[in-house]
């Protein structure tokens, strides 16, 4: 059985296939060439249904298609990029502001902690702890000083 009248009911008219040395095959399975060919047949690489493209071809090609919104993601549907410069743009000012608010949220929050009095009572006892502090850290060293010198 020619291998043409099996591949020409597919839904999918082009097949890819990539080997060791990076060259890609796109293989046209609709192609009149293939009907000449048995199943058992190779399918040669100079046919009019096989295009060969190198790795670096197939990689120009993705990214052209990618660019023109032409590329089918894994899902099937072919990806939107009309808009995204516009959407990217607008995110940016978004995150922008968003980033000033939050300074300007932070510089009052800090000063409202730098405005919130205590209590005269709270102060006078934060003095004396200090003080205390600052005594006893005197003592300490006097008694370290008399020590060495004996």
């Amino acid at each position: 059985m020619p291998i043409g009248n099996l591949l020409s009911g597919l839904d999918q008219q082009y097949v890819a296939l990539n080997d060791d040395a990076g060259t890609w095959r796109i293989l046209n399975t609709w192609s009149e060439d293939l009907k000449a060919l048995d199943s058992d047949d190779e399918i040669p690489d100079n046919s009019s249904a096989v295009t060969l493209l190198s790795e670096g071809q197939f990689i120009a090609l993705i990214k052209e298609a990618g660019r023109l919104g032409v590329l089918a993601n894994v899902g099937g549907s072919a990806m939107p990029t009309i808009g995204f410069e516009e959407d990217l743009a607008s995110q940016a000012e978004e995150i922008a502001d968003l980033k000033q608010q939050l300074s300007k949220a932070q510089e009052e929050r800090m000063q409202i902690l730098r405005e919130t009095s205590h209590s005269e009572d709270y102060d006078l006892k934060q003095r004396a702890m200090e003080s205390i502090l600052k005594l006893a850290a005197m003592s300490d060293m006097a008694k370290l000083t008399t020590a060495k010198d004996e």
